[in-house]
């Protein structure tokens, strides 16, 4: 019997990388293994751009050396201006600052930086070993490191300000035996007389100075008749073994110096310094949360600022009013506070979204919710949304209000339920790449950097090769595009020697602003005007506009010089840096045309290609070579092999070019899609298929149909 033929049509291949899936439980439209293509929405897969320098490319005034850390940021709303936006980046203990407002990216940097060395505290390990996070409040950026004093950084004029922010708490620790508080002591030690003290007594007039009194009451319910301290009064007064109010005393949280602040001496804890500094910092409900300490007694302390009016409110991170005071006490909304959570090991990240914030340490995650929608200090809500935490707080990136990050198992989210508004954990590479994942190195998973393209909605996670010695560069990327699903890696191709290369990433939205001087004149627009002093009139003025196709913009390394410059996925050369080849391929699935058992055969494949010339350069004289010109290959796997066939070249033009010299800006050819036939050789119970590049030439892969024939016999 002959063999029955039937067709096949493939018009997606937008499923991405799948590493989880057997050979008989291949998902359609996914690829078995790929490099370097992008995934396209309308079904098709194209070639990534080569990597490469903006347009008139400005190089910095710094440079970045093998060793080098590198972190960056974004400060948004700077100096009160909505329209104004900077890029932050951190070269070792130094932070620059870029103007995202025009074009070229990299000829805006900022005349003045800071040195953060500055700010290093007693027993930092050094401003450069430490990135830096960063948010931003009332056009302040505030800036926290484990290696530095936390800072905030005001913009004026073109000029920056820089504050340490001094943390202020309330003491609402006890320093004695409070078993004993209960009764009288006519012998009281230093520690209960600091807590009688901080509890309202003889801390002024007209409170009295008996600091052996039992702390189960204020000294003012003692009063008599006259408003006067009794203490036959205050005796009267039974509360059994409550503990009276006490909090009335404010510390520095970094050096509580007790002793200071009471004038007792001999105190058990006189001073009580905290030998580290907050690793992450973030603004929420009008206010900054810091978090990250790494000591065993405030690993899990979350401090939150009152709301924020001024730099001089982002340290108070306490109650207005007196705890102990006899009139108004009361714990006010907008007051600073603490936050504890005592099962928090090692907080990395502080994220917020709607009415909550949410903590990401390395042994879970945990939501702050303010209650009715409104965080205020007198009523939230802690509780735990997740076991598995985040390895590196760069691994977390923000995508349309949805965190992802990365933990020791995966690359994770959090879905919020619509109605409570908790959040769930999910793990995404688990079904999909977790194999690839696995691969990478645990050094490498530590220095992974995220970016989200928000136009087209992808996730960027860059991270180096394992045998990579520049410390900040990084070669690699895992892409997640979300309206897909669909993962995809990339990876940028070296030059031969004094190679550039990625050292960050940020998304530019495409709108910024810079400051415009503009020279007053007299009405009849001539005559300048200065003040009586000789000094020129200006007046400054905020200019929006928008620049440029917003995208993920690339940070760079110069290869000759190290200097930073900017950059992105742009090359129409098709090749990195535009001298480096990088392969871009993509691998099918099995596909066992209809059963397992017979043998088939592909005797003709058609693959569709979308035309992607668009126009030519050169001469008569010299010749004239097409603007994006594609080529694309086909090879066939079969039974499983790993061993491909001879690749097969899939874009034909067939039809002649006639270049109209008059009109070299077009492609004078009368298809849009380019339509090879071929003929496939072999046979076997499953094939796949790898669609491959060739060096500097593009390609547009729209689908392919099978002629598939199946044996009759086995």
């Amino acid at each position: 019997m002959p063999q029955s033929l039937n067709q096949k049509a493939v018009n997606t291949f937008v499923r991405g990388l799948i590493t989880e899936a057997g050979e008989l439980t291949f998902p359609e439209g996914a690829s078995v293994d790929e490099l370097n293509c992008d995934l396209r929405r309308d079904g098709s897969r194209r070639r990534r751009l080569g990597a490469s320098y903006e347009e008139s490319h400005v190089l910095s005034t710094f440079t970045v050396s093998d060793t080098d850390l590198i972190s960056t940021g974004s400060w948004i709303n700077v100096g009160g201006s909505g329209d104004l936006e900077f890029l932050v980046i951190q070269k070792g203990t130094t932070l620059y600052f870029y103007n995202k407002g025009e074009l070229p990216y990299s000829g805006q940097q900022e005349a003045n930086s800071i040195d953060l060395s500055s700010y290093e505290y007693a027993g930092s390990s050094g401003a450069e070993t430490e990135k830096c996070q960063f948010t931003s409040l009332k056009g302040n950026l505030i800036v926290s490191s484990k290696a530095i004093n936390t800072i905030a950084v005001a913009y004026n004029a073109g000029t920056l300000t820089v504050s340490q922010i001094e943390f202020k708490v309330r003491d609402f620790e006890w320093q004695g035996d409070t078993s004993t508080y209960y009764e009288d002591d006519s012998n009281p030690s230093q520690d209960r007389k600091y807590d009688a003290q901080n509890s309202g007594w003889n801390t002024g007039s007209p409170a009295p100075s008996d600091l052996n009194k039992r702390l189960t009451h204020p000294w003012y319910s003692g009063k008599d008749s006259s408003g006067n301290y009794s203490e036959s009064e205050f005796n009267k007064v039974y509360q059994g073994t409550t503990l009276t109010g006490h909090g009335h005393y404010i510390l520095d949280f970094f050096e509580k110096a007790r002793g200071t602040v009471s004038g007792l001496t001999g105190l058990t804890k006189m001073t009580e310094p905290e030998t580290s500094r907050f690793r992450c910092v973030a603004s929420f409900s009008g206010r900054v949360f810091y978090a990250g300490l790494d000591s065993s007694r405030n690993a899990g302390t979350i401090l939150f600022s009152k709301l924020a009016d001024t730099i001089g409110d982002l340290g108070t991170c306490h109650q207005q009013n007196d705890p102990t005071g006899e009139d108004i006490s009361d714990l006010l909304a907008t007051d600073g506070g603490e936050i504890r959570i005592p099962d928090a090991v090692k907080i990395q990240k502080l994220y917020a979204f709607q009415n909550s914030l949410f903590v990401f340490a390395e042994n879970g995650v945990w939501q702050i919710t303010g209650l009715d929608g409104v965080f205020t200090a007198d009523a939230f809500s802690v509780n735990r949304v997740s076991r598995v935490g985040i390895l590196s707080p760069e691994t977390f990136v923000e995508a349309e209000g949805t965190p992802f990050w990365w933990s020791s198992y995966g690359i994770h989210t959090l879905q919020t339920d619509p109605v409570s508004g908790q959040g769930q954990e999910q793990n995404l590479s688990l079904p999909t790449i977790q194999s690839l994942w696995d691969k990478i190195g645990s050094d490498e998973k530590l220095k992974v950097t995220a970016a989200y393209d928000n136009i087209n909605r992808r996730i960027y996670w860059a991270y180096p090769d394992a045998d990579e010695t520049v410390t900040s560069k990084l070669n690699n990327f895992l892409i997640l595009d979300i309206p897909l699903q669909a993962f995809y890696p990339w990876k940028i191709s070296d030059q031969t020697t004094n190679s550039d290369c990625v050292i960050g990433m940020s998304f530019y939205t495409g709108f910024g602003a810079t400051d415009l001087a503009l020279d007053v004149t007299a009405n009849n627009g001539v005559d300048d005007v200065v003040l009586s002093n000789g000094d020129d009139v200006v007046n400054t003025r905020i200019s929006s506009f928008t620049t440029g196709d917003p995208a993920i913009i690339l940070i760079c390394r110069d290869g000759d010089t190290n200097k930073v410059t900017m950059g992105g996925f742009t090359g129409l050369s098709f090749l990195d840096w535009g001298s480096t080849d990088y392969v871009s391929f993509a691998e099918t699935g099995y596909d066992f045309i209809g059963d397992l058992i017979t043998k088939k055969s592909a005797p003709y494949i058609v693959t569709s290609c979308r035309l992607t010339e668009t126009g030519f350069t050169g001469t008569e004289l010299a010749g004239y070579e097409a603007i994006r010109p594609s080529s694309l290959t086909v090879s066939v796997a079969w039974d499983f092999n790993k061993t491909f066939s001879t690749a097969q070249q899939v874009y034909r033009h067939k039809f002649p070019i006639v270049v109209d010299p008059n009109n070299i800006n077009s492609f004078p050819y009368p298809e849009e899609v380019i339509t090879t036939r071929l003929k496939m050789r072999g046979t076997g119970r499953s094939m796949r298929l790898r669609y491959e590049s060739q060096t500097g030439k593009d390609f547009n892969l729209l689908g392919w149909g099978i002629v598939q024939g199946r044996n009759p016999r086995f």
